[in-house]
């Protein structure tokens, strides 16, 4: 990324406030655009803070200080600094943690952290570049609202690794392949613990054959489709037999996935038809089968 806006991504920090605002809105939208959501907050310059995801009289916004976020690209990161803090700040907004008063605020940092990651992947940072502005400015001592410099940096490795394996399967052609080996899975629990996590944390892919389509599960059981962009199609739900562990629910359809991890649909006939598998990222192939 190499921007000639006013942030100071090239040096500037003489902008007037409105070119402040413009050029933070276009990164913005950036990030946005990567999530496949729609951008749905305002930007506001705000002197007293580096950078913050908030609810003021009703609207989401991020404040920004424009001189930080020069400091930060001259200084310390120069091309993706400034990115990585306002992507982090994004994800607050879209994991609903804005909206919500929380008793895990750490969780949430790292939630934040790891879509940062996520997004700096797409938009073609490396692995250096998308934690750069973190080790050098995160505090290494944990508080009581923020984890410690390691593990932030961690969360936003894990980020970054999901997208490099989102671009490796979207590489992948979707087809009938034996010797893919899916991924097991446990029972749903609808009232577990990962369904009130994240909905941008990605943990499996699922691979229906002969759709060109690619799916991914999200911490929380939803299911994003991707095809260019992330948009949600559906959610995992609890099956209608104990022969299977949960069940992938959208408007269209209603698949089954066994505890083994392979998708069943069921015909109005009766006949129950494979039709795809769930794996972990990058699947890996069988060795027995090889």
């Amino acid at each position: 990324m190499h921007s000639l806006g006013a942030l100071g991504y090239m040096g500037r920090q003489d902008a007037s406030q409105a070119a402040d605002l413009a050029e933070a809105r276009t990164q913005v939208e950036r990030v946005v655009r990567v999530s496949g959501l729609e951008m749905n907050f305002e930007m506001i310059v705000d002197p007293s803070t580096p950078a913050a995801a908030e609810i003021i009289n009703g609207r989401r916004v991020i404040l920004f200080d424009p001189r930080f976020m020069a400091q930060v690209a001259d200084r310390i990161c120069p091309d993706w600094g400034a990115m990585s803090i306002l992507a982090h700040e994004v994800g607050h907004h879209l994991a609903g943690h804005t909206l919500r008063q929380t008793a895990e605020p750490w969780r949430d940092e790292l939630e934040a952290d790891e879509f940062s990651g996520f997004v700096l992947a797409r938009l073609g940072a490396s692995l250096a570049e998308t934690t750069s502005a973190a080790t050098r400015i995160l505090p290494e001592a944990a508080t009581p609202t923020h984890p410690g410099r390691k593990d932030r940096v961690a969360a936003i490795v894990h980020g970054w690794q999901n997208a490099e394996a989102m671009v490796r399967a979207e590489m992948t052609q979707a087809s009938h392949n034996r010797g893919l080996v899916p991924m097991r899975q446990e029972r749903f629990d609808p009232d577990g613990d990962d369904t009130r996590s994240s909905d941008l944390v990605l943990v499996a892919r699922v691979i229906l054959y002969d759709d060109p389509n690619d799916y991914f599960i999200t911490k929380s059981g939803r299911i994003d489709a991707y095809d260019g962009a992330r948009r949600p199609v559906g959610r995992k739900s609890l099956p209608a037999s104990a022969d299977y562990a949960w069940t992938f629910r959208s408007e269209s359809a209603q698949l089954d996935v066994d505890y083994s991890g392979r998708v069943f649909m069921h015909m109005p006939s009766g006949v129950v038809h494979e039709i795809g598998l769930v794996v972990s990222f990058l699947p890996k192939a069988d060795q027995a089968t090889n």
